[in-house]
């Protein structure tokens, strides 16, 4: 946020914790997030945060011709193996490209929600193929998966941003305010306005 803040991200792209893109794209839709664990840019790293941000470091080591130094550290620190940084957060949307680009379209379009059909489209597969891949990998409907992703990334602006919640419902493709609140107790057991006071008190 701090590096964005102060113009070094700008024309460049960048990686952070999935749980906290919708409140950035909110601030800042012209900055290019990528899925990944981290990111090296013209002299700037950005990373998802925990152990990738050991990955990262050790990366650069490797990448300045101590290797061996970077093995030995990554030893020493009992991580394991190094990651590269394209690795992405979420491994399961990996294992099947259509349900990973699906969720990508998804993801992208939080504030006007395509049809499931436009989407089943795009993936050049039909709706039924989609929904068949979708209930095998995810265990929901895309609908269902649709609908989540909305509420997630309503949940997370309220929890980060100061938003009203009306914009936040608008922000995550709802029409109505009821819509969003009725939807939002559903999932999370409190209403929007209730669960903004709570996470502050926390």
């Amino acid at each position: 946020m701090l590096l964005v803040a102060l113009g070094y991200l700008d024309g460049h792209s960048a990686v952070l914790h999935h749980e906290a893109e919708p409140g950035f794209r909110e601030h800042w839709p012209e900055i290019d997030v990528l899925d990944a664990i981290y990111y090296f840019d013209s002299q700037r790293l950005t990373a998802a945060g925990g152990t990738a941000t050991g990955d990262a470091m050790l990366a650069w080591m490797a990448s300045t011709g101590n290797e061996e130094l970077a093995l030995r550290t990554s030893e020493a620190m009992a991580h394991g193996s190094i990651r590269p940084g394209s690795d992405r957060q979420r491994t399961r949307l990996a294992v099947d490209p259509v349900i990973g680009g699906m969720v990508r379209i998804m993801r992208n379009h939080l504030a006007a929600p395509l049809p499931v059909t436009a989407i089943a489209r795009r993936m050049d597969v039909s709706p039924k193929v989609l929904r068949s891949r979708c209930e095998k990998l995810l265990g929901e409907t895309p609908a269902l998966r649709y609908l989540g992703m909305r509420l997630d990334a309503g949940r997370d602006l309220l929890g980060s941003t100061a938003m009203p919640v009306s914009e936040i419902a608008a922000a995550t493709g709802f029409a109505t305010l009821s819509g969003f609140s009725r939807s939002f107790k559903s999932r999370f057991g409190a209403a929007p306005s209730h669960f903004r006071k709570a996470s502050r008190s926390c």
